[in-house]
Formats: C-alpha cells, sequence, structure tokens
C-alpha cells in the first residue's frame, strides 16, 4: 500500500540579510489560515533566523532585523504595543521552520496563492525582504495586503509600497505619507477623528467587522493613488500602551 505524501503547510521564501540591517532573516508562507480577522488568505512570517525564537529575538533586539524602527516592536527598551502576539503564531512557525518542516520553494508558494488573498508580514515587516521576492509570490495571486513603517526612514523604497501601505499612527505622520504620495492605513485613538480621505476598516469592530481583510482587499499599497485609506482604532491584547508612545 502507498502512502501519500503530506503536502507541507508553508515554504520558505527567502533566507538571508535583512534589507533593514543586514543580519540574517527567514521569510516563509504559510497555505492555510484561520485567522478570524483576515479569513482564509496565505499568511507570511519574516523571522530571525539569528538562532532566537521569536519572543528573544524580541526581547533581545534582534528583532529589528524584521521589525526595523517600528515603534510598536513588542520589547523596545519596555514592553509595547505591537498587536501581534509573537509567542503563539510566529513561534509555532518558528518551531516547525527548525524542526525542517517547510522546504524552500518561491515557486511552490506562488502556485498554493494561485487566485488566493496574500497577506504580506503577518509579522513583520515586508521591508525587510527583497521586493522581488513578494512580486513572485503574489503573481498569481488574487490580490494582497501589507503594511510598512519603514518609509520614514527610507528604508522602503517604491516596489515595496507600491505593494504595501504606509503605517501611520497619527495625523502627522499621515500627512508626511500623502506628501510622499504613499497611501496609508492608520491606527487611531477611540476618540479621534476620522479624517477626510479615509473609511473605517470595514474588519473592524468599529465597523461591524462587515468583511475579513480577504474580502476587503483595500489594503494593497499604491503609488500617488487617490484611492481612499483605511482606519482602525487601536486594537490588540497591548492596545492600551499606544497612546502614550503614539508621538515618539
Amino acid at each position: 500500500m502507498q502512502t501519500k505524501t503530506k503536502k507541507p503547510s508553508g515554504f520558505i521564501l527567502y533566507r538571508g540579510a535583512s534589507l533593514l540591517d543586514g543580519a540574517p532573516i527567514v521569510a516563509i508562507a504559510i497555505i492555510k489560515s484561520t485567522n478570524i480577522k483576515t479569513g482564509n488568505m496565505v499568511q507570511t512570517y519574516i523571522l530571525s533566523d539569528s538562532g532566537l525564537n521569536p519572543l528573544d529575538a524580541a526581547k533581545s533586539g534582534a528583532d529589528y532585523a524584521i521589525c526595523g524602527d517600528c515603534k510598536h516592536r513588542r520589547y523596545h527598551g519596555e514592553l509595547r504595543d505591537c498587536y501581534v502576539n509573537i509567542g503563539q503564531g510566529a513561534n509555532a512557525v518558528y518551531k516547525a521552520y527548525i524542526k525542517g518542516n517547510y522546504p524552500a520553494g518561491i515557486q511552490a508558494a506562488a502556485n498554493a496563492s494561485a487566485g488566493r488573498m496574500v497577506r504580506l508580514g503577518t509579522y513583520g515587516d515586508p521591508a525587510a525582504v527583497p521586493a522581488y521576492i513578494w512580486q513572485a509570490l503574489i503573481a498569481q495571486a488574487q490580490g494582497h495586503t501589507g503594511y510598512s513603517h519603514q518609509w520614514q526612514n527610507g528604508k522602503a523604497g517604491a516596489d515595496i509600497m507600491a505593494l504595501c501601505m504606509a503605517s501611520a499612527d497619527n495625523a502627522s505622520e499621515r500627512a508626511a505619507a500623502k506628501a510622499a504620495g504613499y497611501r496609508t492605513f492608520r491606527v487611531r485613538g477611540e476618540n479621534e477623528a476620522i479624517e477626510a480621505g479615509e473609511f473605517l476598516c470595514p474588519a473592524s469592530a468599529e465597523a461591524g467587522r462587515r468583511k475579513l481583510c480577504g474580502e476587503c482587499g483595500a489594503c494593497d499599497g499604491g503609488l500617488n493613488s487617490k484611492r481612499a485609506d483605511p482606519v482602525i482604532i487601536v486594537h490588540g491584547s497591548l492596545k492600551s500602551r499606544f497612546i502614550p508612545i503614539q508621538s515618539i
């Protein structure tokens, strides 16, 4: 009796130097997802490949290689407000990676992404990875979403920002991103107003969760676009820490 070969649940997209600081990183595409906000999108994790698990990498500062200047990094001198629970999804992916569960295969990942929505940077900033990797991954996809904080330090060039929203944490950051020609995804406090040219993220609680991210697809970046920009009230288990650091 012939045994069926189990299909891998993910593929290594990139293993090499981070474009943010040159440290070793790995990017992995996970084909199936049970994320209740995004739906069954292909998820991608950008992880430090320094020998530290995601929690230890964050505590040591090695997560700069994948998060760069993002002020929300889970440990950045103190516990911060990153909405990603890195002890769960990111850590599980890392453990499977260390076990050798993910073969290298950008084309295999692209084939598995065909006709589907892809999330660039489920954890980690897409700017850490060469843009051609993302372009190859989504070549056959229905669409994608992506976000980057690195537009502020010049480490996210036009090729990345064509694919990603400029993450903005206040009105002044949004204004700077718009002046640079980027679409934005702004996180706001509960009492902050929605600005002209913004709309409530349909996947947010305040919008009634009318659509999953994979159904909406608005967060696909774009340069010098007149399309409106999503805005969302700060969320996640550490959201209470958002307001004190938003102006740093």
